[in-house]
């Protein structure tokens, strides 16, 4: 599932661009019952990831 979370919190940051307080704000759509300190790991988390895989790109 946290792989599921991290996606989806990509998606919000990266496709929707959504600032991360509004994307972890989102993704309690989506995963009610985490609390919103696991929110904000996840989003960072993803937000992590994409910065990675544009230094991978460039």
């Amino acid at each position: 599932m946290r792989e599921d979370i991290i996606a989806r919190a990509g998606f919000l940051l990266t496709e929707l661009h959504l600032a991360p307080d509004a994307a972890q704000l989102r993704l309690k759509d989506y995963f009610p019952d985490l609390e919103r300190e696991e929110r904000i790991r996840f989003v960072e988390e993803a937000r992590d990831l994409a910065a990675e895989s544009l230094r991978r790109i460039n």
